[in-house]
């Protein structure tokens, strides 16, 4: 049978406010997450295409690509009969539906795409996508391109395959994501590519300096999923870095979407906003691009004003993790991060985030799914996380170069594992 991953970039959040398609990805596996076949197109979407600044696309370049109606037969066709995939299946299967209602093909009321957003969540503690691919060190080099976030998708749907493949839940999921609609495989359909971009060299970013809204996450239990919806689209509204008229409605489309009551929403603003702060501050220094994020966010969010020091750096220790002295040094004068058990010392608690780099004893699916049982955050290196860990602390990956530039411990596993043993009763009698 086998599995579509999609990915589709669009010019806004809600299709029933005129929002429409601008490029369709799509890849192709089969039932062990091989991949098999790759298709994408731009989609002359007949208005203005939104964020350029976010997913890259001007209106240049779909002046002659062709609409959704001459791709629509074959992209059917693509999709027939296997299980559809998307990560956050909720909104792109929302723009999906509408436009395959606009041109004849109607999708059964109650269908539903597999998520991998959520299955992610359940499995690995990380919801967003380029989390999810830090978590499990999958190349994730084209964000916000469509066929770029499918082969990510199709990447972790191989993970979970693994994972969680064989579960009764898995099984149901998939048998209910099963393309139900047909048409002519013979019709070819026109496509346009994005324009051809002149490949750069594989650079080091430092995930702790990041927008405030690629680095906040909120543990969330498992079983709350329209919270997760929410929250994934409420970072693509904060990414665009506008403050307008327009943020509310498109607060209250992804509210529509998520099947949120206005209190519960009221809640994740809050919970977010002190998210957002807990992060800037981690390393007791705020930087002027972190207050500008913190006002935007409290904005957009309708929460109010936050009011930090003048100071650009304020005295903070961190909640949860102390650094010792001796490793403090060797990093400040830019020393070996291959420290011993007696020079770093840190502390777990509700809600922290971990961090893992090269192989370990365990799978890393297997890790990242303990971290998640035991109430931890995980995904890429911010400020605000507890330790990673290492095969090697001395190891020159990006995210050991920025847990070092940050004061962040890094330690072995064999260092973690005592105080993750010792954590879990604590957990339980709280």
């Amino acid at each position: 049978m086998g599995y579509a991953v999609i990915d589709l970039e669009t010019t806004g959040f809600s299709p029933a406010r005129g929002d429409r398609i601008v490029e369709i990805g799509v890849v192709l596996v089969d039932d062990g997450g091989e991949i098999e076949h790759e298709w994408t197109t731009l989609i002359n979407p007949q208005r203005d295409v939104g964020a350029t600044h976010v997913h890259g696309i001007r209106a240049s370049d779909v002046i002659d690509a062709p609409l959704f109606g001459d791709v629509v037969a074959h992209l059917v066709s693509l999709l027939s009969g296997r299980v559809l995939a998307a990560h956050n299946q909720e909104f792109d299967l929302r723009f999906l539906r509408a436009e395959l209602a606009a041109h004849g093909y109607a999708l059964p009321p109650a269908y539903a795409a597999l998520c991998t957003m959520l299955w992610s969540r359940a499995s690995f503690g990380a919801a967003k996508l380029s989390d999810v691919c830090a978590v499990l060190e999958i190349e994730h080099g084209s964000a916000h391109a469509a066929l770029g976030d499918a082969r990510a998708t199709a990447a972790v749907i191989t993970a979970l395959i693994r994972v969680a493949g064989h579960s009764q839940r898995w099984d149901l999921d998939v048998v209910g994501a099963v393309f139900p609609l047909a048409s002519d495989p013979s019709q070819a359909a026109p496509s346009a590519g994005r324009p051809a971009v002149a490949s750069e060299p594989m650079v080091f970013v430092d995930t702790a300096t990041l927008p405030l809204w690629e680095r906040v996450s909120i543990p969330l239990d498992f079983d709350d999923a329209a919270a997760a919806v929410y929250l994934d689209m409420l970072a693509r509204v904060l990414e665009d870095g506008l403050i307008s008229t327009a943020e509310y409605s498109r607060l209250d489309a992804i509210a529509e979407v998520a099947h949120l009551g206005k209190d519960r929403i009221d809640e994740l603003h809050s919970e977010y906003l002190a998210a957002a702060l807990l992060e800037a501050i981690a390393d007791g220094v705020i930087s002027q691009q972190e207050r500008r994020e913190i006002a935007q966010i409290a904005t957009i969010l309708d929460q109010p004003p936050v009011e930090l020091p003048a100071a650009p750096v304020i005295d903070v220790v961190r909640p949860t993790s102390q650094v010792g002295v001796a490793a403090q040094k060797a990093r400040g004068a830019g020393g070996s991060a291959s420290v011993t058990a007696a020079e770093v010392d840190f502390t777990l608690s509700p809600g922290a985030r971990v961090v893992f780099t090269g192989t370990m004893s365990r799978p890393r699916e297997e890790w990242a799914r303990a971290l998640a049982d035991a109430g931890f955050v995980t995904g890429s290196v911010t400020k605000n996380c507890v330790a990673l860990v290492a095969e090697d602390p001395a190891t020159q990956s990006g995210k050991a170069k920025t847990a070092r530039a940050h004061g962040i411990p890094i330690i072995t596993e064999a260092q973690f594992i005592p105080a993750f043993e010792a954590f879990i009763p604590q957990r339980r009698i709280s």
